[in-house]
């Protein structure tokens, strides 16, 4: 519900806010005093096309705020979840921002949201009805649901879309199995190839970092072996390091007799004998493991020319090499079981479609019991106000196409998670003329009569909880009139709903009431807006009876038709 619109810097207002209540809000005025700005305002908020001429002059901005309760709206806070806005006192705030220099920008709850998100906000919060109008009624893809919900087969429609899903995955199955069986010979020899070449290399995970620096040894094994020799010959030569060593120890060994406190020089030239003893019987070693021979090199070169060969066709690493092997196993046990799966596949679509038929024309039976139920009543309403010779019709169809999953009456037909059927409301305005779409009916004011009759037919299906009603009076009057109104305050016990009117038969209805009026306020003419006390509406609904000049008697008149209003 609409709680509260604030305008600043707009058209020919300053800056107002306008707070609205449950039931019925009517907006009155003189022509011309501004009435169609707060529409224009309230359009404006639900993501409607903007321009800079709508700014007040003078100014490089306008700001238009809407403030909704949304506590029964679990649409509304599903998307503001997704979002990440934060919603936790049922209360949200849209504002919309225009600037001179042509750009914009919107907000929800003091987060910045696009064009987009406004307007897929803004469908489950108001509809507007008029010449400029924002509304789910004339979107043709409104009316399945509409009807839907209307026959209260809303269950049967998850159903079907659950059976259509369950179609689809099953059907992708079949279809990545079915390949021709050219392809399938093919792809079998190459994955038969592919593994054995795999297997027959036997590859370890680490096996080629081991080869590569074995290659370089045994490249620069002369070199190796040359440096060797060297160190060998002057560790252990006649005057190699070693001997010099065991020789200095010996006379340390007998200076150490004589004289103690050259006992930690010895100890500390044997540790260093002892170990470069045990390095040279580490070098030692390490030479007898150098491998000269040419075949242990070829072998080598042979071994890393395969894995980079393999590597080519299989994966950068022996890991990846390995993993492929694993999987093209996997596709080869697939690819040779296939009759099998697509057996088994076959009967699981089949028995799933089977389903899916049973329900999709149980579907379509039910939409054709609402539809002729739901056509009945809008052409009454519609003969009640004012609009006798209309004819309304629900358009059922179905898709033919010799692809279609579901067949029935000898023809094939498309299905849909929805079901079977293309939903459209169609209206005849006047006797004798064809059925056309809602959006091309003519009148600002026929079009928010048609609303005004669907609204209240489909009342308990409709996600919206205000309707606002821009012209719904253009054309009519005296008797068609009061039924307009009556029928606006039977809509406005279940939703809230604003209109803007000339009639006083109307006007009298109100639950609450606004008068619009234009005024010089410092030499600049300004839109106000004014919530009316009682006697204030009686004194404007009798306005609305008289014209210029109020008298007595329009006085007594207003009070008669506010009176007979509140009795409805």
């Amino acid at each position: 519900m609409l709680l509260e619109l604030r305008i600043k810097n707009f058209i020919l207002i300053d800056e107002l806010s306008l707070t609205f209540g449950k039931g019925l809000n009517i907006l009155t005025g003189e022509t011309g005093a501004g009435k169609s700005i707060l529409i224009d305002a309230l359009s404006g908020i639900l993501g409607e096309k903007m321009s800079t001429d709508m700014i007040r002059s003078g100014y490089d901005r306008a700001v238009l705020e809407g403030v909704f309760d949304i506590s029964t709206l679990t649409q509304v806070k599903q998307i503001l979840e997704l979002s990440g806005i934060d919603n936790n006192d049922d209360t949200l705030i849209l504002r919309r921002e225009i600037y001179s220099n042509g750009k914009g920008r919107c907000f929800a709850n003091s987060v910045q949201i696009t064009l987009s998100k406004l307007k897929e906000i803004a469908d489950y919060l108001v509809d507007i009805h008029g010449q400029n109008e924002h509304q789910n009624i004339v979107q043709v893809a409104k009316h399945r649901e509409l009807l839907d919900n209307f026959g209260i087969l809303q269950p049967l429609v998850q159903n079907m879309s659950q059976l259509h899903k369950q179609l689809q995955e099953i059907k992708e199955k079949i279809e990545s199995l079915q390949i021709d069986e050219r392809e399938k010979a093919r792809r079998i020899d190459y994955l038969t190839h592919a593994i054995g070449e795999i297997e027959q290399a036997n590859l370890q995970p680490n096996e080629e970092e081991a080869l590569k620096n074995e290659s370089n040894l045994l490249s620069n094994a002369e070199k190796l072996f040359n440096e060797l020799n060297t160190v060998q010959e002057l560790m252990q030569g006649d005057r190699g390091v070693v001997q010099s060593l065991k020789k200095m120890e010996m006379s340390l060994g007998h200076m150490a007799n004589y004289d103690p406190n050259l006992s930690g020089v010895l100890e500390t030239v044997r540790e260093a004998y002892y170990s470069l003893e045990d390095s040279y019987a580490t070098l030692r070693d390490y030479a007898r493991s150098i491998d000269f021979s040419p075949e242990r090199i070829n072998q080598v070169e042979e071994r890393l020319a395969l894995i980079s060969s393999l590597k080519k066709k299989y994966g950068d690493t022996i890991q990846d090499i390995l993993a492929y092997a694993e999987k093209a196993k996997g596709e080869l046990s697939t690819i040779t079981s296939t009759d099998e799966a697509l057996d088994k596949l076959q009967q699981e679509y089949d028995v799933t479609l089977k389903q899916a038929r049973e329900l999709a024309l149980q579907l379509s039976e039910k939409r054709l019991e609402a539809a002729k139920k739901l056509e009945q009543m809008v052409t009454r309403e519609l003969a009640d106000l004012g609009m006798q010779g209309t004819v309304f019709r629900v358009s059922i169809k179905r898709e033919i196409s010799p692809d279609g999953e579901i067949e029935a009456n000898n023809k094939r037909y498309i299905l849909y998670p929805h079901g079977l059927d293309r939903v459209e409301f169609l209206l005849s305005a006047n006797e004798g003329e064809e059925l056309r779409q809602l959006r091309k009916v003519a009148s600002g004011g026929e079009m928010s009569r048609i609303m005004l009759a669907l609204k209240k037919c489909i009342l308990d299906a409709d996600i919206v909880d205000s309707l606002v009603f821009d012209e719904v009076d253009a054309g009519i009057g005296g008797k068609t009139a009061e039924v307009v109104g009556k029928k606006l305050k039977t809509l406005a016990r279940q939703r809230q709903v604003l209109v803007i009117t000339h009639l006083p038969q109307i006007a009298a209805m109100s639950d609450h009431h606004y008068m619009v009026q234009k005024k010089s306020v410092n030499a600049r003419t300004t839109t106000l807006v004014e919530k009316l006390s009682p006697d204030e509406k009686v004194n404007e609904v009798a306005r609305m009876l008289a014209g210029e000049v109020v008298t007595d008697l329009s006085v007594k008149h207003a009070k008669e038709l506010i009176e007979l209003a509140s009795k409805q």
